[in-house]
This record gives C-alpha cells, structure tokens and sequence, in this order.
C-alpha cells in the first residue's frame, strides 16, 4: 500500500452565511396567578435576610454595606437580561450558570412529555438593601397585573418572573457545594501532622476595584478571627478571577467542623463575598512504597539525543532530568527552585510524563522525538506517614495563578527576563483538581486555558481526570465467578454508565479551546497478574477509571481517547450473597505503559508501569510532533507558509481527524440505547467515546484510496468561506461505499459572565449526496465546541461530471458576544474508499488540485 503527502485545498471563496435556525426546548408554564401566588412569600424572605444580614454587619469595622446574591432560577431561557440588572442601581451583574436536570412542578413542564426534566439558567446578582426594594417594587406591579407596563429596559424582568422557578440567597450549601472541602478538613484533621490547613475562596468577581479591595478586606479580618491568615491573592479580571489562599491551625478547623450552629450562620460560609470554597492541593499520583516495584533498563542509545528546539511543553512535576533515558532531552525551566526541595525518588509523575511524550511506551520501541521537551516544575512532593507521598501543586500557591504565570513566562517573559518558549505550540496538562469535577460552570482554571489559547496561539492538551473509585457489578459473588469475559465486560461498562454523576470531568477537562484526552484500555504489555481480573480483554474500550463527560452545554467531552494503559481490577472481599465491587489497586508492575521512573532510590536507570489519562494526553503531546513535521515538509514542498496560529489549529485539526468509534460504539448501543432513538443516543454515548480513539498516522497518511486535504481561513461575525474538493472521476456512478470525514478547528474567545460562554461558533454543514449518512457523532453535539469532526459514508451511485466538487461552506456568528476580532481556522477533509479497490481516490483528487492556488489566509 503506496503512502501519500496531505494535500492542499484550494483558496476558499466569500460566500453568504448558512442560516442557523434556532432549537427552543417548549414549555409549558403556570398561570400568572400560580406564579404570583407561589413567588410572594419568596421576596419576603429575601427581605428578612437582608434585614437580618445588615444586623450582623453592624459591628464590622470596614463599613461594610449589607448585601446578597441572588439565585434567580427559570426555566427556558431568558435572553439579555444582563441588559435589565444593569439598569437597577444596586444591582451588579456577577454572572449565569445553565441549569438542567429541573424537576417539573408548580405547573413548569416539558410541552410534549410531563416527566421529562427541564432545562434553564441561573442569573445570579449582587444586590443592596435599595436594589431588593426596586426589585420587590418591580414584582408586586407585575403581582397585581401581569400585563403592567414596566419602564424602558426593565421588561425583561417581566419575563422572569414568568419563568421565575425559585428566588432565594447563595447559600453557605452552594458555596461548599461538589468541593469537598469538609470532608479534607475531616481528613487533615484526623492525622497526627500539626501543620496549617490551607483552603481556596473564590470571590466574586466585581467590576469595581474598591470593592474588590474591599472584599479582601472583610475577608481577611473573618479568617484572622479564626487565627488564620490570608497567604495569597490573585486577581485576573481576563477571566473574572478573584481568589484568595487562606490558612487555619488545625485547632480552628476541628472547631468549624464541631460549631453546632448551621453553616449558614457561619461567618466564614455565610460571607456574601464569597462564591467557593475549596480545599488546596492538586494530586498527580499516590506511590505506595510496598507496591513499588522497578526495572533496570538494559541499555540506552546517545546517538538520538534531540537538538530542535521544543514545539511542546509540559507542565507537570520535577522530572528527573538526569534519568539515562532523559538525558539531553529536556529544556527545564525552574525559574521557582522546586528542584532544591524535591528529592531525587519523589520525581515520579512528571518522569513518567516527560518519558511517554519523549520515548513513547519503551515496550512499544517508539522512535524518540527530534526536539527537546519544554518542561516547567508546576508540582511538589508531599509526604504523607512513612515514606507515602504524592505530588501536588504546592500549598502555598493557587493552582491558576502558579500556570497563569508560567504561561506568560513562556510567550511575554517574566519581568525583565526575556521569553523562555515562544516556539512552543502545544502545552500539556496532564494533571487536574480533584476538588473541582465539572458543574454547570466553567471553572476558572477552564477559563484560563481558554483565553491563554486564543491570546498566546497554544493549543492545551489536558487529561480528562482519573477515578479510581470502585465499580460495582449487579452481580453477587457467586454468580460473578461463573461469568465470561464477555458477560463482564458488559456488566463494567453498564456500571460505568450508571455511576456518571461521580465520573465527572476534573477541572480544567471542561476546557472550550483545548483538547481533552481520555484513555483507552491498551498497551504494549501482554501481562495480566494471577488473580487479577482484566475488564476488557476482548476489544479496545475506554478506560475503566476515564472521567467522563459531557462538558459545558454539553459539548463533547472528553474530545478524543488515546492509549493509556490496561488497568487491572480485584475483587473487594465481601459477602457471596452481596453484590461484587471490582477496585482499581495501585500498583507500577506490567500492565501498563512502561516509563522512566526514578525508582525508590533515585535511581537514574529504572522504568516501571502507569495508566491512566496523564498518559493519554501525554502521548497526544508526543504525536504532534509528526503532525508538526508533516506540516512542515507540506510548506517546504509547495511554498505554502500558514503562519503559527493555523499552524497551531491544523495541529488541533489533525489530532481529531482520524478519529472513529469503531466497533466500540455498537457494543455501548447494544448495552444502554434503551428506548432512546438513534440521535439521542448518539449523543449521549460521547460522552464515554467523545469523538473516538484518535489515530494521528491515519489522519497524516494519505494512500491510493484515501485523500487528505488541508485548509484554513479567519472569517468574521456573518462571514462564510467555500471550500471546495475536487471529486475522483473513477467514482462517479460507482456503488462502492465511500467514506467524508470533515474536521474544523478554532479557538473562540470567550464571555465569562455569560452562561453562552464562546463569543464565537464556527461551523459547516456537512451534507453532500456522495456521503450523506452521518455515522458517528450527533450534528447538534459536534456544533457546541471549537472543533466539529464529522463522518459520512454513502454507497448509492451518484453520477457526476469530471470538473464537480465536494462544497464545504465554513459559516461564522457571534454567539456570546461581539466578534472584535476576525476568527481564525484549520479544515481537514479526507475522501476514500476501501483498500485495494481500482479506484485511484488520491491520484485524482491531486491531478485536480494541481492546478488551483492553495488556501491562503485572509481570503
């Protein structure tokens, strides 16, 4: 089978915007007199707090004026009622958060199914003693006449209350909510270790700076009270962030967890000031000594010791650089010292990191890379009872300000230092928080990632989270032993699927413009440990410890699986008669992927075995090296010069484009469709597959029947640009099944205090008569991101003239937002048919091209 370069598609034409016609769930709604009655006692509340939160201030040395934060909950949407808040004086608009999962009542339901749950926002708002008295005002006019005229701009208001589901305070309950923040305090304090407790409080973010200022303030005396201090502050008004790192003794925590009093009469959680509440600490990786176990590597090569300068970074631990399969491969940047305090055998995750983005799996006798790898220590060792420990991004420092800066140290220097990595193109982030799993809301380190893509052209590669909680079966003891491999297999993923609410993505997985990895079940390993159970044995399937998705407004996450290594499953000793649990033990021996590890001793010479999606995203990070070269050598052989920031979404293009479910997806149908309907369910199955197991060198091969073609463009709000793909002759009329796939990428930026979020949606229709079947994703899902991958097939004849083409029309709108600035994109399109038919797809396909100008930018 003959191999081919990609190809270049011809410059694209302006053309006119494909309309989007608009999707509005229908609803019905309780009567006005319903919503009146049922509202009324709520605003009285409102006011007893108030009344109440100005008693408790009134002590407060800083002056503090009483405030609160709504929660205006409605069902359907309510479009521009920013618009409205801002005209209420008093009233500061803090942001909105998309609701589902609403349980249908007080006459709220779906038009067409009553038990169906409802979707629809959270508006939340700042709001002063005058502000809640025009707002009551507001109510009680519209209370005694729904039809009553409210003056220029308020209307919306109207609206609303029509929709209005609840109305009350941010409570100390949604402050703490999904953090896990007790149950750490619980934990520290329960060990012996006499150290400050450090937490996280995220502010709100106000527009003004002396309430800003006033904020930390109040802040400030609440945790000195609890003879705490506040250690850290970090403002990035970029993406709305305002936090501060506090600090307690553990004799004021262990008093906060006993205070007999509701949380929402404590001052800490009741502060108005306040959104979230969260423990410190990023995990990578808990290495029991008992279970350590290493390998003496047998040789090593000199002779392939990279000199390009990176195009990839890695954020992650203190590699142990000097390791004889790392040696001479790293550019490590330690502007912070964490190397003088992180001891030779705790270097383990970023080893293991570095050595699969440089080496690959050593079983899989991968080639090594050409370039350094950029890495940046972001992660510290701390040690737990006897010699455990984990790696985290240290306690003293906030996780998103410790990136934000190392970031910007990359593309804008560090004071007076100059730029340390302005060729890099792809970062990876193969670590997450475990206190923030997604919900409803972007988290601030997603944000950050996101407008850091757009501002610096770098795409992220992040690991969706790993949960290595137990999976339990439907299925007692007795009954599970008699099971084969296949009846188990289908009982992990059921109970995978089952278990979704707590196998949630882990911040920053949520990410808009990055990529997000999952991990298959594979390696380059043979081995399964005596009385280990393997879950997948007969067919690559995710990772049984995958966070899974969807991500914000149900976009498709995670976007992409990569090989993460097999992990092996025991079973929980239990009654015979109960049902089976199956946990993931830790462990470093074979299965897995083999990498570099400093051993318990330090040693420079040892590998052992990891999983999970760290890897994923790690191997992605190695396989854009050849996506660099492949775009490379296209420039050099056409004189065709994309510039960096399309050379960076090509890379975000061509990581997706060879993705499929394959024979997975049949397998998750078989066991979970139920009664939803193909659509639905397709949909719905993305969020274990995303958009399938990435295959780089199908996306960067081109053969006799398969074509790839590359694009790009930038287009502005209203905007569309025409590609088009010459057709094969030798296909016309031919009922031989072919298949289109179409990949588009960009980076959006992004609206923080809107629950839309991406200012800006890209998008193509990919309907066309020679591949008309959509096989994989859902058209709705694969339109909510920054990049849509779509897979067609079709077998009818189509008859056609030499000359005719395949039209991919690439529209542009704003959606949360102006577009200040034209967007830009990369398209992948690729046409074949099966291997070994005498249909000469690409020699056609490039005869055609030969003769048009490639894409240019700007066009």
């Amino acid at each position: 089978m003959a191999n081919h370069p990609l190809l270049l598609l011809p410059a694209p034409s302006r053309a006119e915007r494909a309309k989007r016609s608009a999707r509005s769930s229908k609803f019905q709604y309780p009567s006005h007199a319903q919503q009146a009655h049922r509202l009324a006692p709520k605003f009285q509340r409102l006011q007893r707090a108030m009344e109440l939160r100005r008693a408790a201030l009134q002590d407060n040395p800083l002056g503090i004026q009483p405030e609160q934060v709504l929660v205006l909950e409605t069902i359907g949407a309510v479009n521009d009622f920013v618009n409205a808040v801002k005209r209420i004086d008093g009233l500061e608009w803090l942001g909105e958060f998309q609701q589902s999962d609403i349980q249908p009542e007080y006459g709220f339901a779906d038009a067409f199914n009553d038990e169906k749950l409802l979707n629809g926002q959270l508006f939340l708002v700042m709001t002063d003693q005058l502000a809640l008295h025009e707002l009551q005002s507001l109510f009680r006019n519209w209370q005694e006449n729904g039809d009553a005229r409210f003056r220029h701009g308020l209307t919306k208001f109207k609206h609303v209350f029509e929709h209005l589901h609840d109305i009350r305070p941010w409570g100390a309950e949604d402050r703490l909510r999904e953090t896990g923040l007790l149950e750490d305090w619980q934990d520290r304090v329960a060990t012996a270790r006499d150290e400050p407790v450090p937490f996280e409080i995220e502010l709100w973010f106000r527009d003004g700076t002396a309430r800003r200022g006033q904020a930390e303030a109040n802040l400030n005396q609440i945790v000195q009270l609890l003879d705490g201090e506040i250690i850290q502050q970090c403002l990035i008004p970029e993406i709305r962030y305002h936090a501060l790192l506090g600090e307690m003794p553990r004799s004021s925590v262990r008093d906060l967890l006993s205070d007999p009093r509701s949380r929402d009469d404590i001052q800490l959680f009741a502060c108005d000031d306040v959104m979230f509440i969260r423990p410190t600490g990023q995990c990578a990786a808990d290495i029991p000594d008992d279970l350590y176990e290493d390998e003496e590597i047998s040789e090593t090569d000199a002779d392939d010791i990279p000199t390009g300068p990176p195009i990839v970074a890695l954020l992650d631990g203190m590699p142990l650089d000097r390791h004889e399969l790392l040696d001479g491969r790293l550019d490590l940047d330690d502007p912070d010292d964490f190397a003088s305090d992180y001891l030779a055998h705790h270097r383990v995750h970023g080893t293991a990191m570095a050595s699969l983005i440089c080496l690959g799996d050593i079983n899989g006798n991968d080639t090594p890379i050409e370039r350094l790898l950029y890495v940046r220590p972001i992660m510290k060792a701390r040690v737990g009872f006897g010699d455990e420990f984990h790696e985290e991004i240290p306690q003293n420092e906030l996780p998103i300000d410790l990136i934000w800066r190392a970031v910007k140290r990359m593309f804008e220097g560090d004071g007076e230092e100059e730029p340390t990595a302005t060729h890099v193109r792809v970062i990876n982030l193969s670590i997450c928080n475990q206190a923030v799993p997604f919900d409803r809301a972007m988290s601030a380190w997603a944000r950050a990632l996101d407008w850091m893509s757009l501002e610096y052209n770098v795409l992220f590669l992040v690991s969706a989270g790993n949960h290595n909680q137990s999976v339990e079966l439907n299925y007692s003891s007795s009954i599970f032993r008699n099971l084969r491999d296949q009846d188990i297999e289908d009982e992990i993923i059921r109970s995978l699927a089952r278990d979704n609410r707590n196998r949630r993505l882990l911040s920053p997985a949520e990410s808009l413009n990055s990529l997000t990895f999952a991990a298959t079940h594979d390696d380059a390993t043979s081995v399964v440990p005596p009385n280990w159970i393997d879950p997948f044995s007969t067919e690559i399937f995710p990772s049984v410890i995958n966070a899974q998705g969807p991500g914000y407004r149900r976009t498709i996450k995670p976007d992409l699986l990569m090989s993460g290594g097999r992990v092996v499953l025991n079973e929980n000793p239990g009654n015979a008669n109960s049902n089976v649990t199956l946990r993931a033990f830790p462990h470093v021996a074979p299965p897995g992927q083999c990498v570099a590890t400093p051993g318990t001793q330090g040693n420079l010479n040892r590998t052992n075995y990891q999983r999970g999606t760290s890897n994923a995203a790690a191997l992605a990070s190695r396989s854009v090296h050849w996506i660099h070269d492949a775009i490379e050598q296209l420039s050099r052989d056409s004189e065709w010069a994309p510039g960096r920031p399309f050379e960076v979404l090509l890379i975000k293009a061509l990581l997706a484009h060879g993705a499929s479910w394959g024979t997975a997806y049949y397998r998750y149908r078989a066991l979970l469709r139920n009664s939803q309907n193909s659509r639905t369910f397709k949909e719905y199955v993305t969020q274990f597959l995303g958009y399938g197991f990435a295959d780089v060198r199908r996306a960067l091969v081109s053969t006799d029947q398969r074509a790839t073609a590359l694009g790009y463009g930038e287009l502005e709000d209203g905007e569309a640009d025409e590609f088009r793909l010459p057709l094969p002759p030798s296909l016309a009329s031919k009922t031989e099944k072919r298949r289109l796939t179409v990949t588009l990428a960009w980076f959006t930026p992004i609206n923080s205090a809107s629950q839309k979020y991406r200012v800006a949606q890209l998008w193509f229709d990919p309907k066309n008569p020679l591949a008309p079947n959509r096989i994989e994703a859902d058209g709705r899902a694969t339109t909510r991101g920054t990049l849509q991958h779509e897979v067609l097939e079709g077998q009818a004849a189509v008859p056609f003239e030499d000359g005719d083409d395949i039209v991919i029309k690439v529209n542009c709108r704003a959606d949360a937002g102006p577009i200040d600035q034209p967007i830009k994109y990369a398209l992948a399109v690729t046409l074949e048919v099966a291997e070994g038919l005498d249909i000469p797809i690409y020699q056609e396909i490039r005869d055609r091209l030969a003769v048009r100008v490639p894409a240019q930018a700007g066009v």
